[in-house]
């Protein structure tokens, strides 16, 4: 047998028993996780807690500063930012971009896949943010919602990057094979495990199972993400777009060629990445 049958029969077991030894929130997006619950938080206090971490305050000055919000008046330091954001969309978005310091490893091959990996859900973040952003439509959407739920939508393959760097998955070969079998519900039960609402769990689940309804909703904006930016594969592109014109998600087939667009998932893509 396989090593990575044995591992992912392993897996398989834990999750069943809920014994998986799963990543933890990183510690800064626990902290603000829970000042975001605390009725008495204020957006100075905050402000302090994020300032303890000064790349995840870069960022978000940079996500206040970038299309995401609109080009307005630019955000010159973190108060600023956050009042920009909002006190219920700085967690999600505070929650989301922490992730990225668990996509790291001394191992240069299991080093590479994690980078790879985190830029695949920072692109489907920005993607599924511009959409939301041109979408004409009247329906009670949130960006920071969908975006957490892009940004933590391949966390299900950490657990079997570090089974490559302690030799339990003999190479990348077989770590892709146990990607496709068991990626999905081992993020599940990692999003499970640190909280998230099970809006974000659903739609974790959902995303890479199949076009669904093209009505708007955050499954069909994370779904059109994931078909404009390469990561899910249909046979006719454009005629699948045209079910989410008839449905109102988006204004055109070629939304995604025009400049505007383009310019605006560029400027959120950045903001994200550099």
């Amino acid at each position: 047998m396989h090593a990575h049958t044995d591992l992912l029969n392993q897996v398989s077991s834990d999750l069943d028993a809920d014994t998986l030894t799963l990543p933890a929130l990183p510690d800064i997006a626990q902290q603000v996780q829970n000042a975001v619950a605390d009725p008495m938080m204020t957006l100075p206090r905050l402000a302090l807690i994020i300032a303890k971490d000064p790349a995840l305050s870069a960022r978000l000055i940079k996500i206040a500063n970038s299309a995401w919000l609109g080009r307005q008046v630019k955000a010159e330091n973190l108060p600023q930012a956050l009042m920009r954001l909002g006190f219920w969309q700085i967690r999600h978005v505070a929650l989301g971009m922490a992730l990225e310091g668990l996509y790291q490893s001394q191992n240069p091959q299991v080093g590479n896949e994690m980078a790879r990996q985190w830029q695949r859900s920072i692109e489907l973040t920005a993607a599924a943010v511009t959409l939301l952003n041109h979408y004409p439509g009247e329906a009670d959407l949130h960006s920071h919602t969908l975006a957490l739920a892009c940004s933590s939508s391949r966390i299900g393959v950490l657990p079997l990057l570090v089974a490559v760097e302690r030799g339990q998955l003999s190479d990348m070969e077989a770590y892709r094979a146990a990607q496709q079998a068991i990626a999905v519900p081992v993020g599940a039960k990692i999003l499970d495990k640190w909280q998230f609402n099970d809006e974000i769990v659903n739609l974790h689940q959902a995303w890479r199972e199949g076009i669904g309804s093209p009505k708007p909703s955050y499954l069909s904006f994370m779904q059109l993400a994931g078909m404009l930016s390469g990561q899910i594969k249909v046979n006719d592109l454009d005629g699948v777009l045209k079910l989410y014109v008839d449905s109102g998600c988006i204004s055109r087939v070629g939304i995604w060629r025009q400049p505007t667009v383009q310019a605006d998932y560029q400027s959120i893509l950045s903001a994200l990445r550099d």
